[in-house]
């Protein structure tokens, strides 16, 4: 009985803080109790007037205040045999609540410890869930916090197996005060229901899966999907709450259908090697492209919003171009969900349509009566010449590679030749299969390190007009591959001034914070591979709509961003105001959207770009400077 006895309360102990304080409980409640028939047996007739009731609470206080009570036994005139059974109880009372004491320690300790690890769960609604963790997460979270700074109260959620105490100072550190956003971070597996379940992510307005930094990330970001599809989405749907859409990125292109498959008709999957490898041949081929991709994407500045303008029913898109002076109208999204950018001047306007439009804010989209300022008479009515063959010069060789070769064979003019420098193995071979399946572009190769000076002076460069330097995208020290780059960079710009060549320059760095290194070695462009990608993705999550849109710029066959030279739609050096230059667009079926100055190209920020102007302030456009236009229909 006596071992059966140790077992069960072995076991009860067990159990944690709960279980213990309530062994004490009943030990203190038995002690009450036994000193209490000790008093009625035991303690003088003054003590034993007082009732059971009376003896029994005075036995209750002995065991919670022992040196009180033991103090007050002795001013009474008792017995010796009261006093000391009135100690001994005492004693062992003051044992019990000192062992209460240290287990009320102990448990908070536990609480506080398990508070640290990470494990307790959200309760948050309509918050932005982010599963796993990555260097996109300080600019997501950064994004984030601009995107809710006018609520009171917004959170971020995050999950990742990583310690709370870690992921709390890398975030405070890289992202510094989130004014109005709370972030809450919990330790788990993303790829775990019952981790996932940790963040409540039922109740959530948006979920970001993020791929982690190591070989295999596509498939975690898969397993993830299928984890968030059959918890999540699911007992939402069941449940009758609306369900929270699913924003991630896929870094090989061949993963992509599996990853729509798993994530369902919420999911929303941007291809990283498709997204990265678009924009870096258009902005090597339109230097200044990524500012202006940048400006859009972040949420500091002027965005794209979907604005419904029911006064604008029975007007036709050419006129609505005109009705805002501080927007820029760019499309109409359709009540089915179908979205027109650039659609022909002549297309109505419904009363269930909304507006397309380049803003400051979501409030900004608001016209007005204004009748617009056009000087016709500085129009340039010529013809655009035909675009000429060029020759474009890639140093390195990485993932992405392949599909920037096929997006240069849809975008460069005809006639065009792409030769590749590249250290890799087997060089020859993976040219060759890209010269079979593109006819329509000449591809050269040379297998050798772009990084040497050696290599590149045996390169024609006077022959090219744009050089592209990208490094090895999957490499886990991005700083050496950083530092490789901005060699190749170095070495360009010295032959450069030294044989007077006038290429342009475009480079892919990997980390931000070599950002400024590269503008140090003069590149013309740079592209910040993963900074690009998680603004997109947090766009995304705050819009999903968006998501179709930025599929629609970034497709070589649809409507595209173009730098343009200004002569082209204006006389140079002629005062006019931005009305103008729109009006010379449109009438070659584009939009215009901004421009770039050229004695502004190396000034920061912005370096001479000005999206989404005030169309009635004047400018002067001269023989340098660039129109940025929203070319092409889908």
């Amino acid at each position: 009985m006596l071992r059966r006895f140790r077992y069960r309360f072995d076991n009860a102990m067990a159990r944690g803080t709960p279980a213990m304080i309530g062994v004490i409980a009943a030990a203190m409640l038995a002690l009450a109790l036994l000193n209490a028939l000790t008093l009625l047996v035991l303690a003088p007739d003054l003590v034993r007037k007082e009732g059971g009731a009376s003896v029994l609470w005075r036995s209750a206080l002995r065991v919670l205040n022992p040196p009180g009570m033991l103090q007050r036994d002795y001013v009474l005139s008792v017995g010796v045999a009261y006093r000391v059974v009135s100690t001994v109880i005492t004693i062992i009372g003051i044992l019990l609540l000192s062992t209460l004491i240290g287990v009320l320690g102990a448990g908070i300790q536990r609480k506080l410890a398990k508070l640290r690890k990470g494990r307790s769960v959200v309760v948050e609604s309509d918050h932005t869930v982010i599963l796993g963790w990555s260097e996109q997460i300080h600019m997501i979270i950064s994004e984030l916090v601009e995107a809710n700074r006018n609520q009171k109260y917004a959170c971020v959620t995050v999950l990742a197996p990583k310690d709370k105490a870690q992921m709390d100072d890398a975030i405070r550190e890289r992202v510094g005060a989130t004014a109005s956003t709370r972030v809450v971070c919990r330790t788990g597996d993303p790829t775990r229901i019952s981790d996932i379940n940790l963040v409540n992510p039922k109740e959530a307005r948006s979920i970001l899966v993020l791929p982690p930094e190591h070989d295999d990330a596509d498939i975690s970001v898969i397993k993830s999907l299928l984890a968030v599809t059959s918890g999540v989405l699911s007992e939402a749907s069941h449940e009758g709450r609306a369900v929270p859409h699913v924003v991630t990125s896929i870094a090989d292109d061949h993963n992509l259908p599996a990853a729509l498959i798993a994530g369902g008709a919420h999911t929303h999957v941007v291809s990283a090697q498709c997204f990265i490898a678009r924009l870096l041949v258009q902005t090597s081929l339109q230097s200044g492209l990524s500012i202006v991709y940048t400006g859009l994407l972040e949420f500091d500045g002027d965005e794209i919003y979907m604005s419904a303008q029911p006064q604008l029913a029975g007007q036709t898109f050419g006129e609505a171009v005109y009705t805002f002076r501080t927007s820029t109208v760019i499309g109409i999204r359709r009540l089915d969900g179908q979205i027109l950018l650039n659609p022909p001047a002549g297309t109505a306007i419904l009363r269930t349509d909304q507006i397309v439009a380049i803003s400051q804010d979501d409030d900004t989209v608001v016209p007005t009566d204004e009748v617009p300022t056009i000087t016709f008479e500085a129009i340039v009515t010529d013809e655009a010449s035909d675009p000429q063959p060029e020759r474009v010069l890639l140093l390195g060789w990485n993932a992405r590679t392949p599909e920037a070769v096929k997006q240069l064979a849809q975008l460069a003019p005809e006639g065009s030749r792409l030769d590749i420098v590249a250290d890799v193995p087997d060089l020859d071979d993976r040219v060759e299969r890209l010269r079979r399946g593109l006819p329509q572009i000449e591809l050269g190769v040379l297998a050798a390190d772009p990084a040497h000076r050696v290599v590149l002076e045996e390169v024609d460069l006077s022959a090219y007009q744009h050089v592209m330097v990208v490094g090895d995208a999957g490499a886990v020290d991005k700083a050496a591959t950083d530092s490789r780059t901005l060699m190749t960079l170095l070495h360009l710009r010295d032959l450069a001034v030294q044989h007077g060549h006038g290429f342009s320059v475009v480079t892919e760095m990997a980390d931000d914070r070599n950002r400024t290194l590269a503008q140090a070695a003069h590149a013309d462009d740079f592209i910040l591979s993963d900074n690009l990608l998680s603004l997109r993705m947090a766009q995304t999550s705050e819009n999903p709509e968006l998501n179709r849109l930025f599929q629609e710029l970034f497709d070589p066959e649809g409507c595209q961003i173009r730098l343009r030279p200004a002569q082209e739609y204006v006389q140079p050096h002629a005062t006019v105001s931005f009305y103008t230059v729109v009006e010379a667009a449109l009438r070659r079926d584009q939009i215009a959207i901004g421009y770039r100055l050229a004695r502004h190209a190396q000034r920061r920020p912005d370096y001479g770009i000005v999206v989404n102007p005030d169309k009635a302030a004047l400018l002067s456009l001269t023989g340098g400077d660039k129109v940025i236009v929203l070319d092409g229909r889908r």
